[in-house]
C-alpha cells in the first residue's frame, strides 16, 4: 500500500485532485509523487498535464535521500515516459518544458536544455518567457552570465519575447554569485531609469544587489542602495532588514543603536523578527562579550515561538567559551540536547514516525556534545524501525566515534555503509579528516585515512593536503614530507595547496631555509604561487628577521604585477615595524592611504602600536583621530593601545573618557583589555581607579589573570596603600584581610 495514498482503484479525475491538493498543501513527497504518476498515466487524459507538471516539480526537487542531480534525472525520465504515451494521451505544455529545461540545466546538459527550448519555439507557444527564464537560470548557475545576458538583451527581443522581472532577477543573482555586484548594480540602475528596460525592479532585485555588495565589502554602496530603495517607495521585507542589520552590526560602525532602530521600524511595518534576525543580534552581543544580553534575546525568541537553530546555539556556546563561562556553556548544551530530544519524543507520542532527517539531527547533536554512546543507540533504533541510514547518518556517527577513539566501531560502520550500497568516496573521507585535523586530531585523521583506504576508497590530492597541513600545524614536518612522497608515488600531483601547507609548516617551525628550497622546487614543478603562498613566505622571512630577503621578496611581488591584498600589506607593515623599520613602514602605509586603498582597522593597529613603541606618541594619537573621523571602525585592540598609552603618560582622566567613548560606540571591553588597564593603573599606584575596572571585570564575569592578581597583592601589601584597599570591590578587600591574618 502506498504511503499517504488510500487503497483501491481511483479514477483519473480523483487522482488529479489528490495530486493538486497534496502539492498545494506541501504534503506530496517525491516517492508518493512517483507512485501517483505510475497510477495516473494509464488512464490519463489531455487535461492531466497540469497534475503531471506538479508531479514532475516535486520529483525534481532534492530531499535528504536524493541529491539534486539524481532528482532532476528522475524527472527527465518520467517526462520521457509521459512523452512515449503519446500526445493523444497527455501532451506537454509550456510549463512542462520549463520544468524539463530546469532539469537539463541541473544535470549540466545545457545542450539538451537549448534543444528543449527549440521545441518550445517549434510549438509556437507565446509565453516563452517562462521557459527562457529556466534557460537563463541554467546558464547563470553554470557561471555563464555573459551568455545569459545575450539571451535577455539580444535573443529575447528577436523572438518578440519581453523579459520580465524574474528574468532580470535571475541575471542579477548570477552576477552577484560571480562577485560582479557592480555590474548587477548597473543592471538595477537601468531597470529603474526612465527609458530603461521598461521593467521596474522589485524588492528581490534590491535585496540581491544589497547582499552582493555587502559580501564583496562594498558596504557604503549597499547602505546607500538601501536608502535609495526606501526613497523609491519600495517596502523592505524581512530579507532586506536582516541584510541591513547584519551590515550595520558587523561592517559599518558597530552601531547597535541603528540596528535597534531598524528592528523597531521593521516591527512597526508588521514584520516580526525571524531566527536569522535573532541570530544576528545574538552573534553580535556574544562577539563583544555581552553574553547576558545575548541570553536575554535567546530567551525572548523562545518565548515568541521562534525555535533556535544550530547557528543560534553555536553563537551562544562560542560566546560563553570565549568568556570562560563554562557553567553557562554546559547549561546551554544540556538545553540544546533537551530541546532536540523533546521535539523527537513529541513526534513519537503523536504517532508521527521520525524520518531519517530527524534521526540525523539527533545523532549529530549527540556526537557534537560528546554523547557518542547515546548517538549509537539512536542510530541502532533508526535501523530497527526499518529506516535506512544515509551518508549523513554515517558521517555524523563516524566523526563522533573517531573523536573518542572507537576505531573498531568506525571500521564496522565503514563496511556497513558499503554493504548498504553507500560507497564512501574521497569527499566523505576528506570531510571527516578535515574536522578531526581542525580539532587537533591529526593522528586520528591518519588512522581514519588508513582505515578507509582498506575499504577501497581512493584518496585524492585534497585528502593528502588535509593530512599534510595537519602534521605541519602539529610541527611534525617529517611526517608531512613522507605523505608528500607517498602521494607522488601513487601518481597524484601536489598542487599549490600542498606546497603552501608545507611552506607554512617550515616557516612556523623556524626552518626558513628549507622553506626557501621548497619554494624554488615548486617553480621547477611548474606550480605557480598564489597570494597565500607569497604571504606565508613573507611572514616567515620577517619572523626569522631575514629583513633583506623579505624586502627582496616583497619587491619581486610588486614588480611581477601580483595583485597585493590587505593581508599582504599587513604582513609587510607588521614585519617592518617588528624589525625597527618604522619609517619605511610609514612610507608604505601613507602611500596606501593616498591611493585610497581599503585599509582594515588591523592595519591602523599595527602602525599605532609601532609608533607608541618607539615613543612617537603624538603621531600615534593623530593616526587614532584619523580613524575616528574617516577610517574603519576602531576595535577593542585600538582602544586598548590608546588607553594604555594615556595611563603610561599619566593622562588618567583622558583614559577614562576614552573608555566611556568606546562603550558608547558599541565596542565592548574584553578580559584582556580590562586586566591590562588594571595592571597599568596599579603600576601607577592608582588603586582607587583600578578598583573601578576590577568591578567591571566582575560584572562581565571575566577572570583575573595571574599577573594581575600577583601585582594586586604586591601593591596593596605595601603600607602606603593600606588606606586605598577600601576602594577595591568587597571580595578583594576580604581576600586581602584574610591574607593579612
Amino acid at each position: 500500500m502506498l504511503r499517504g495514498v488510500r487503497p483501491g482503484r481511483r479514477t483519473c479525475v480523483e487522482l488529479e485532485r489528490i495530486i493538486v491538493e497534496r502539492h498545494r498543501s506541501g504534503s506530496l513527497g517525491p516517492e508518493d509523487a512517483h507512485n501517483l504518476f505510475d497510477e495516473l498515466l494509464p488512464q490519463a487524459r489531455p487535461a492531466s498535464v497540469h497534475a503531471f507538471n506538479r508531479v514532475l516539480t516535486v520529483v525534481a526537487r532534492a530531499d535528504s535521500s536524493s541529491p539534486l542531480r539524481h532528482s532532476a534525472a528522475l524527472a527527465v525520465s518520467l517526462f520521457n515516459t509521459m512523452a512515449r504515451a503519446g500526445v493523444n494521451k497527455v501532451a506537454a505544455n509550456i510549463c512542462t518544458f520549463g520544468i524539463l529545461i530546469r532539469c537539463f540545466s541541473t544535470v549540466g546538459r545545457l545542450d539538451l536544455a537549448f534543444a528543449a527550448f527549440g521545441q518550445v519555439i517549434k510549438m509556437g507557444w507565446r509565453e516563452q518567457v517562462m521557459a527562457l527564464n529556466q534557460l537563463i537560470k541554467g546558464l547563470c548557475d553554470g557561471k555563464m552570465t555573459s551568455d545569459a545576458m545575450d539571451i535577455v538583451f539580444r535573443r529575447m527581443p528577436k523572438l518578440g519575447c519581453t523579459p520580465d522581472v524574474f528574468s532580470y532577477n535571475i541575471l542579477i543573482k548570477g552576477l552577484c554569485a560571480e562577485k560582479k555586484s557592480q555590474e548587477a548594480l548597473e543592471l538595477l540602475r537601468h531597470m529603474t531609469a526612465d527609458g530603461g528596460y521598461n521593467c521596474p525592479p522589485d524588492v528581490v532585485s534590491y535585496n540581491t544587489v544589497i547582499d552582493g555588495l555587502f559580501k564583496e565589502g562594498e558596504v557604503d554602496k549597499a547602505y546607500i542602495l538601501f536608502h535609495e530603495m526606501l526613497g523609491r517607495g519600495f517596502a523592505p521585507d524581512l530579507v532586506t532588514y536582516n541584510s541591513i542589520i547584519d551590515l550595520v552590526l558587523c561592517r559599518i560602525v558597530g552601531m547597535l543603536e541603528e540596528a535597534v532602530r531598524l528592528l523597531k521600524k521593521m516591527s512597526g511595518g508588521g514584520l516580526q523578527p525571524n531566527v536569522v534576525t535573532y541570530n544576528l543580534l545574538i552573534d553580535y552581543y556574544c562577539k563583544i562579550g555581552r553574553c547576558t544580553e545575548a541570553r536575554n534575546i535567546f530567551d525572548s525568541m523562545v518565548r515568541r515561538g521562534q525555535n533556535p537553530n544550530v547557528t543560534t546555539y553555536c553563537s551562544m556556546l562560542h560566546g560563553y567559551a570565549t568568556k570562560g563561562a563554562l557553567v553557562d556553556m554546559h547549561d546551554l548544551l544540556d538545553l540544546m540536547i533537551r530541546d532536540r530530544m523533546a521535539a523527537f519524543i513529541e513526534m513519537q507520542q503523536k504517532g508521527l514516525r521520525p524520518n531519517v532527517v530527524t534521526y540525523n539531527t539527533i545523532i549529530d547533536i549527540l556526537c557534537k556534545t560528546g554523547r557518542v554512546e547515546d548517538a549509537v543507540c539512536h542510530f541502532n533504533q533508526m535501523v530497527s524501525e526499518g529506516l535506512s541510514p544515509d551518508i549523513i547518518s554515517f558521517n555524523s556517527l563516524i566523526q563522533g566515534l573517531c573523536t573518542v577513539g572507537e576505531w573498531k566501531k568506525v571500521e564496522e560502520l565503514a563496511f556497513e555503509m558499503i554493504n548498504r550500497g553507500i560507497h564512501p568516496d574521497a569527499r566523505f573521507l576528506n570531510a571527516i579528516m578535515d574536522t578531526l585535523c581542525k580539532e587537533g586530531g591529526v593522528v586520528e585523521a591518519q588512522d581514519f585515512f588508513d582505515l578507509v583506504i582498506r575499504t577501497g576508497v581512493k584518496p585524492d590530492v585534497v585528502s593528502y593536503n588535509i593530512l599534510i597541513d595537519g602534521y605541519c600545524l602539529d610541527g611534525k614536518m617529517d611526517e608531512s614530507i613522507k605523505l608528500l612522497d607517498r602521494m607522488v608515488s601513487i601518481g597524484l600531483r601536489p598542487d599549490i595547496a600542498t606546497y603552501s601547507a608545507l611552506l607554512n609548516g617550515y616557516c612556523k617551525n623556524g626552518r626558513v631555509d628549507d622553506a626557501l628550497a621548497l619554494y624554488r622546487e615548486m617553480f621547477s614543478k611548474d606550480v605557480k604561487p598564489n597570494a597565500i603562498t607569497y604571504n606565508i613566505m613573507l611572514h616567515g622571512l620577517f619572523q626569522a628577521r631575514r629583513i633583506v630577503a623579505a624586502r627582496e621578496f616583497y619587491m619581486k611581488m610588486v614588480d611581477s604585477g601580483t595583485q597585493l591584498g590587505i593581508n599582504t600589506y599587513n604582513i609587510v607593515l607588521g614585519g617592518l615595524c617588528e624589525n625597527s623599520c618604522v619609517d619605511e613602514a610609514l612610507r608604505i602605509f601613507e602611500g596606501l592611504r593616498s591611493k585610497e586603498f581599503q585599509l582594515e582597522v588591523w592595519t591602523f593597529n599595527i602602525m599605532i602600536n609601532a609608533l607608541l613603541k618607539v615613543g612617537r606618541i603624538d603621531e600615534a594619537k593623530g593616526l587614532f583621530s584619523s580613524i575616528v573621523l574617516s577610517g574603519p571602525v576602531p576595535d577593542v585592540i585600538t582602544y586598548n593601545l590608546m588607553i594604555e598609552s594615556h595611563i603610561k603618560e599619566g593622562l588618567l582622566e583622558e583614559s577614562d573618557e576614552l573608555f566611556l567613548s568606546m562603550e558608547k560606540n558599541g565596542c565592548a571591553a574584553n578580559s584582556r583589555m580590562l586586566n591590562t588597564i588594571v595592571r597599568r593603573l596599579l603600576e601607577k599606584g592608582d588603586v582607587r581607579r583600578a578598583g573601578t575596572y576590577l568591578t567591571k571585570i566582575d560584572e562581565k564575569n571575566f577572570s583575573l589573570e595571574a599577573s594581575t592578581a600577583a601585582l594586586l597583592i604586591s601593591i596593596v601589601s605595601e603600607r602606603k596603600y593600606q588606606k586605598e584597599v577600601k576602594f577595591l570591590p568587597k571580595k578583594y578587600q576580604s581576600f586581602m584581610e584574610h591574607r593579612d591574618d
